[in-house]
């Protein structure tokens, strides 16, 4: 089991994307998530497929699929910059329906930094024609490496509550 500060300082990397907690067993992004990394000016970039099992109407993807692929680009950044955080809000438009079983790009950035709050801004592209399918805008809390076993001693507290 990865450690939460191994997660921040050397996640496990599957084809170039950093990867989250359920998909390092698997050593691939179960949302078709491949990434480039960083690029000069500090926009991640990816690429992206939304395979049939994330299929919601016919032929397009599940808007959660396209919710959760923003919000793992826009995560991304600052763990791209070695830091942690996790999602406080996330604000998705869906402009067109995502295709499934066609090659997408993705890029993030980050917009700005309010203390400890990311205000971090993605897109997903049609990679053939560059047609814009969605974007986002999210603010992302800063946390340090405790903040996972933290989550993990409240969770024991509430469990115990709910029992009684």
């Amino acid at each position: 089991m990865i450690t939460p500060r191994e997660h921040v300082e050397r996640t496990p990397v599957g084809d170039g994307v950093r990867l989250c907690a359920s998909c390092i067993p698997r050593g691939r992004c179960r949302l078709g998530i491949s990434g480039d990394g960083l690029d000069a000016e500090g926009v991640a970039r990816f690429r992206l497929v939304c395979d049939a099992g994330h299929e919601g109407g016919p032929g397009v993807a599940h808007g959660g699929w396209t919710a959760s692929v923003l919000d793992e680009m826009l995560g991304s950044v600052a763990l791209l910059h070695k830091r942690l955080t996790v999602t406080k809000s996330l604000t998705v438009e869906f402009l067109r329906p995502v295709p499934i079983d066609q090659p997408l790009l993705g890029r993030s950035w980050n917009d700005r930094i309010d203390g400890r709050h990311w205000h971090n801004v993605g897109e997903v592209t049609l990679a053939a024609t560059g047609a814009l399918l969605g974007r986002a805008t999210g603010v992302f809390s800063e946390r340090d490496p405790d903040h996972f076993q933290r989550h993990k001693d409240w969770l024991a507290t509430q469990i115990g509550k709910a029992a009684d």
